[in-house]
């Protein structure tokens, strides 16, 4: 662009060049009678007196043109492999007039791989896992059925890991990468790659959202106290209704009205609420997204909090740390103070009988202890499902407690057991086991603080295909995953292979018989819905090396500017001037 500074040079020497001032002159009085019939219109004469300035600012600007790297885009597509990368994220449900998000895009998909017809195609759906659902597919039904068939997964996007998937892909040749999705920065796309050309295909449009941001609930003296934290998304004044329901069965247990300013939010609270397990909150509200419209909550006794006996051995402190739960060394004193509002892990059995919380027992510090040899044999026991000790040793054991149930023993004699109230009592010290050497120590004392501290019929709270282990009684129907509303789902054989649900909501767990309650939450990002322009980057390239998607013009335009030139040099040449 620079070298338009050409062409103004040229206009600013036509301004300041020399004037002439036309004077008649008595000999010339006879022409101007016999020469009035031949003159030409005012225009035409201020045409031909201007004709070499106009010539030489068309071929400058011509020039300048040229420069610019004039191109026309090809209409068909030379990549030899396409890439459709799906966004699944929950944010992608927004609805944009009828159709969601998705939908959309979903069209687009397949219109676009109708234009393809013949290439390969692949696709790559988002998530914390990047999915390949075909690869490098040519038959145009299966690849339809594969788009057709694409369903929401309702976990954050994590495009970033998506992309250095692709990235894989295009590692033997060029790639056309087609993005769909919400909102994409270009701020991604620093590092520019050979042989891959960006199209990304973004929401445009600003949708409207009101969304339940958080939603927390405790079991208080006077029933269930329940607060809501809504957020106004949208650029004008919202107004709506906040339903709380007993979700178990569907009650409404109280609502309130509620008005919330432009980008502004506001705390709802609902006291003396009956004692429940499962509560929903819900807005009623006319906006473009309903999956952040709803929340959930389930209600136990669930603890992150450890106390641990500061007589105990080290490595215990170092099983907990490492199963990331929060840890606390105390005395006496300490653990009588929280007894009831976190695990206590101790030596001391005074415990056993305190307080309505169960323990875990370590060793004795009333008694000593005797020694033992053989093989640990251990129960059926969810204890020992995720952590099996058959293999450590243990050389010497304590007196065991009567009356309680024996889970695993040395040469018949208890090692551990389990009291009537639930409490976990573990008759040795670590320091007589090569226990901390085997993989199950950690996984042991994970699965006893998941027994400790969880309330009986309360799972947890899971984000949308979130894998964590659960602890399960090992029976042979395995554990059944429904819906609140008694759909079945799926079933996992055993709960070191548990995934959550990916739809939002409170689900059933039926394991042997006994039915458990679990939530899965939105992910917070999930709530907000951006908006941006398309846009495509980089170029890929074919075998000869030349660039795909654009045909040059500007050789085109050289000779027009020949023929500029050729007709400059003519009108100097009938002026007179020199060439």
């Amino acid at each position: 662009m620079w070298t338009a500074v050409f062409p103004l040079a040229v206009l600013l020497y036509y301004f300041f060049r020399k004037k002439y001032v036309s004077t008649t002159i008595s000999s010339t009085l006879f022409w101007e009678t016999s020469m009035r019939e031949t003159k030409v219109s005012p225009y035409l004469k201020n045409l031909q007196r201007n004709a070499l300035f106009y010539l030489q600012m068309a071929a400058l600007l011509l020039l300048v043109f040229i420069l610019l790297g004039p191109y026309l885009p090809k209409d068909e597509e030379v990549a030899e492999h396409t890439v459709f990368v799906v966004d699944t994220s929950a944010s992608m449900a927004a609805k944009d007039g009828d159709n969601s998000l998705f939908d959309q895009n979903k069209k687009k998909m397949m219109e676009l791989a109708k234009e393809k017809t013949g290439q390969a195609i692949s696709i790559i759906t988002t998530g914390k896992e990047p999915a390949l659902v075909i690869r490098e597919e040519r038959d145009e039904h299966s690849i339809l059925g594969a788009i057709d068939q694409l369903d929401l997964n309702y976990e954050q996007e994590q495009m970033q890991r998506s992309l250095d998937f692709v990235k894989s892909l295009a590692s033997e040749g060029g790639v056309d990468v087609h993005i769909f999705t919400d909102f994409l920065d270009r701020s991604v796309f620093m590092e520019s790659e050979n042989g891959i050309r960006w199209t990304v295909h973004a929401n445009d449009r600003p949708l409207a959202n009101m969304s339940i941001e958080k939603f927390g609930a405790v079991s208080t003296a006077n029933g269930t106290e329940a607060i809501v934290k809504l957020a106004n998304q949208t650029t004008s004044v919202q107004s709506g209704t906040l339903l709380i329901r007993n979700e178990e069965n569907g009650v409404e247990l109280d609502r309130q009205e509620f008005k919330l300013d432009p980008q502004s939010d506001t705390l709802l609270s609902f006291k003396e609420l009956p004692e429940l397990s499962a509560i929903k909150a819900q807005i009623e509200i006319g906006d473009d997204y309903n999956l952040d419209n709803e929340a959930f909550v389930l209600l136990g006794n669930e603890s992150s909090e450890v106390i641990i006996d500061q007589q105990l051995h080290e490595l215990v402190k170092k099983a907990f740390e490492a199963i990331g739960l929060n840890i606390t060394s105390g005395f006496v004193n300490q653990m009588n103070l929280a007894r009831d509002e976190a695990l206590l892990v101790t030596n001391d059995p005074k415990f056993l009988n305190e307080g309505t919380s169960p323990i875990l027992l370590i060793g004795r510090n009333d008694s000593g202890t005797d020694q033992v040899s053989g093989r640990v044999e251990t129960e059926n026991d969810a204890l020992f499902m995720l952590a099996p000790v058959e293999d450590v040793y243990v050389s010497e054991l304590y007196p065991s407690f009567e009356n309680y149930e024996t889970i695993a023993s040395v040469s018949d004699k208890p090692f551990i057991q389990r009291s009537p109230r639930g409490d976990i009592i573990i008759l040795t010290d670590i320091g007589l086991t090569d226990w901390p050497l085997h993989p199950s120590f950690p996984l042991f004392f994970w699965s006893a603080a998941e027994m400790l501290t969880t309330d009986n019929n309360v799972v947890g709270t899971f984000k949308p295909n979130e894998r964590k282990a659960i602890l399960t009684s090992g029976g042979s129907e395995g554990l059944e995953v429904f819906t609140i509303d008694d759909q079945y789902i799926t079933t996992y054989q055993e709960g070191g292979s548990f995934v959550a649900p990916a739809k939002p909501g409170i689900y059933k767990l039926l394991d042997n018989g006994k039915e458990e309650l679990l939530t899965v939450q939105l992910e917070p990002s999930e709530k907000i819905i951006e908006h941006g322009s398309g846009y495509s980057l980089g170029a890929h390239t074919i075998n000869n090396g030349k660039e795909e998607g654009k045909n040059k013009i500007g050789w085109l335009i050289l000779l027009p500017v020949l023929l500029l030139l050729l007709i400059e040099w003519e009108v100097q040449r009938r002026r007179g001037y020199p060439n």
